[in-house]
C-alpha cells in the first residue's frame, strides 16, 4: 500500500503550467489522505484559475494512480476564502447571507451550521438531530441537510421513508418529521445500495441537495456532515457561506486527535468553529 510521502513524490511529476514548478514544490498540494489504498488530497489554486486547472486535476490524480497497490484517487482543486474588510467570516458577500461569489446556493435560509466530527462513530448524526430538535422546539424554522453521501444516517435517525416527490421535475421538496424539513441521498437510493462515488459526483450531489430543492424560509439548516476531512467538508466549506461548524468527538485520545485535524481545517477555511460536543463521555 502507498504511503504519503510516495503520494508526495508522484505529486512532484505534475507541474504547474503557469508557474513552471511542480505543485509539490509550489505548496499547492495539502490534506493528503492515505488509506486502505484510497487516496485523497487537495490542490490549492487562485480562485480566478481554479476554473482553468481541471486538467491539472485531472494530471495529479493519473500521477497517483500509478502508484502500485493505489485503489482510487480524489483530487479536488481548492481556493482559500478572501474574507472582505469589515465582514466576519462565514456570513457571505453583503449580497445576502447565502450567495457565495453574489449567487445564492441555498435562498431563504437565514444561517447554516455544520456538524462535523474527525472520526466515524462519535454520535455526530445523533448529535446534529438533537440540535435541529432543540431548536425546532424552541420556535424556529430548521432544516436538515445529511451530507454524509457515503453513510446517509438521517432518514432512520428523523424516522423518515419513502421518496420526496417533484412537482415541476426539477426541484424536490424536502422530506419532514417533528418539525423539521430533511434531504438525504438516503431518501433516493435503497438503504443497502453503497454509493461508488468519486470526489466530483460527492460535489454534485451535495450541491443538488442544496439548490435543486425547495427548502423555503428557514432559519437555520444543519448539515450533518461526514466524519473527515474530504470533499463534503471542503464542498460545505468553501460553496456555503457556512454561519459556523460544531466539532463532535469521545474522550478517547485517538478521538481527539482526529477532532483537532477537523477544527484545523474549518480555521483554515475561515469558517467559526462555534464549539466541541464531548460525546459518550460516561456510562452508567
Amino acid at each position: 500500500m502507498p504511503n504519503q510521502s510516495q503520494v508526495l513524490d508522484a505529486l512532484r511529476r505534475v507541474i504547474d503550467p503557469d508557474r513552471r514548478q511542480d505543485i509539490v514544490a509550489l505548496n499547492m498540494v495539502s490534506g493528503v489522505i492515505v488509506k486502505d489504498g484510497h487516496v485523497g488530497f487537495s490542490i490549492e489554486v487562485d480562485a480566478k484559475r481554479g476554473p482553468h486547472l481541471e486538467a491539472l486535476r485531472q494530471a495529479a490524480e493519473k500521477a497517483v494512480e500509478q502508484l502500485p497497490g493505489v485503489l482510487s484517487v480524489t483530487a479536488v482543486l481548492t481556493a482559500e476564502k478572501q474574507v472582505p474588510a469589515g465582514r466576519a467570516p462565514g456570513t457571505g458577500p453583503a449580497g445576502g447571507p447565502n450567495s457565495p461569489g453574489g449567487k445564492q446556493l441555498v435562498p431563504g435560509v437565514r444561517s447554516i451550521v455544520a456538524v462535523a466530527s474527525g472520526k466515524g462513530g462519535v454520535g455526530k448524526s445523533t448529535t446534529a438531530v438533537n440540535l435541529a430538535l432543540g431548536l425546532a422546539a424552541k420556535g424556529l424554522r430548521v432544516g436538515m441537510l445529511d451530507a454524509d453521501i457515503y453513510g446517509p444516517s438521517q432518514p432512520r435517525m428523523m424516522g423518515i421513508s419513502g421518496r420526496p416527490r417533484s412537482p415541476d421535475g426539477r426541484t424536490l421538496v424536502p422530506m419532514e418529521n417533528y418539525g423539521v424539513k430533511c434531504m438525504s441521498i438516503g431518501f433516493l437510493v435503497p438503504e443497502d445500495t453503497p454509493m461508488i462515488w468519486r470526489g466530483p459526483m460527492v460535489q454534485g450531489a451535495l450541491e443538488q441537495m442544496l439548490r435543486d430543492v425547495a427548502w423555503g424560509e428557514l432559519d437555520i439548516m444543519i448539515a450533518d456532515l461526514p466524519p473527515g476531512t474530504g470533499d463534503a467538508q471542503l464542498t460545505m466549506s468553501q460553496r456555503v457561506p457556512l454561519t459556523g461548524a460544531v466539532i463532535v468527538s469521545t474522550p478517547q485520545d485517538i478521538a481527539l486527535l482526529d477532532a483537532r485535524k477537523g477544527l484545523n481545517m474549518f480555521r483554515k477555511v475561515d469558517v467559526p468553529v462555534l464549539g466541541i460536543v464531548e460525546n459518550m463521555s460516561y456510562h452508567i
